[in-house]
């Protein structure tokens, strides 16, 4: 563990990713040839099959986005995470506080040693969370949500005795549990109900951050304090760019076989990746030149340009 430096760097944990993604998808053994880092930008050669070369780049979104702060959160929790030696890669939701010491360490500790596996193979980590409901008004019948909640401010609406505001600001993100998003809000609408509404209400619930499990190997924390916003938008889009024109300028020669390339970023929810917009927004000359091009959030690898069967030499 001597060797290691604090934090590490997002773009490995994003190659290892890429490379469990690529493997599963394309049935074949995957080694690393060579790789160097330059910035927020990954470049490699990967040998696939033991026949053919991938020419792998792996572009960070998340580093210019940091602060001293957060670098030094995510230094704490890795070196925490070697010791205890767990290898995964932790993501954290948007804006989410990392704990640098105890017994913050150690509570986050125990909640990823008895975290839950997904369908997808990702881990739910569980965190306790409370929120809080006071009745501002007894007319009307809505919520007004700060926090984690806050998209779902509707499906309290018309559902409550008066106009209420709800603090969920230690909610970062929820469980994937339909049934037990469903339950949080049944849990709030009851609270509504109770005389004591118009006093400030803690109903006890969890959060739920993801990570990947990599079985051996350091661990990796991948998150970014921005708030998500028009003016992050438009940083994200200059960024990106930037990257993808490095990137490009480091790519393999004609002696590869294919080329591909990871996008690494922030969202709280894969599902709310920004990535692929901004991805669809760019001059395609900064991407044309890739046979696979895939992004990663939140634990999950999506890939947005794949050719078809038997396109690619090791698939054909």
């Amino acid at each position: 563990m001597t060797d290691r430096t604090y934090p590490a760097q997002p773009v490995e944990a994003g190659l290892r990713l890429f490379l469990r993604w690529f493997g599963a998808n394309y049935a074949r053994s995957t080694s690393i040839a060579e790789q160097a880092i330059d910035g927020s930008v990954l470049s490699g050669i990967v040998t696939v099959g033991r026949r053919w070369s991938l020419s792998i780049s792996v572009v960070d979104t998340l580093s210019p986005d940091t602060n001293i702060e957060f670098e030094a959160s995510r230094a704490a929790v890795e070196k925490r995470l070697d010791q205890e030696g767990l290898s995964l890669a932790l993501w954290v939701p948007r804006e989410a506080k990392l704990p640098t010491g105890e017994p913050g360490l150690s509570q986050l500790m125990l909640s990823i040693e008895s975290a839950n596996k997904l369908d997808d193979g990702r881990l739910e980590i569980r965190r306790p969370a409370n929120v809080y409901l006071r009745r501002n008004a007894t007319t009307g019948s809505v919520v007004t949500v700060l926090g984690g909640l806050s998209a779902h401010w509707a499906q309290f609406t018309n559902r409550v005795p008066g106009s209420y505001y709800l603090n969920a600001q230690e909610i970062y993100r929820l469980p994937a549990s339909e049934d037990e998003r469903n339950a949080l809000t049944e849990a709030i609408v009851a609270a509504a109900g109770q005389p004591t509404a118009d006093e400030s209400q803690t109903i006890r619930t969890e959060e739920a951050w993801t990570a990947n499990d990599f079985e051996d190997g350091r661990s990796y924390v991948l998150g970014t304090p921005q708030h998500e916003n028009d003016e992050w938008s438009s940083s994200l889009r200059r960024n990106l760019r930037l990257l993808m024109k490095q990137a490009t300028s480091k790519l393999g020669g004609p002696a590869v076989d294919a080329r591909a390339v990871l996008v690494l970023g922030a969202s709280t929810y894969a599902e709310e990746e920004k990535l692929t917009w901004a991805l669809r927004g760019m001059d395609p000359s900064l991407y044309g030149p890739y046979d696979i091009i895939a992004v990663a959030t939140d634990g999950i690898v999506r890939p947005l340009l794949r050719p078809g069967r038997s396109v690619l030499p090791w698939d054909a």
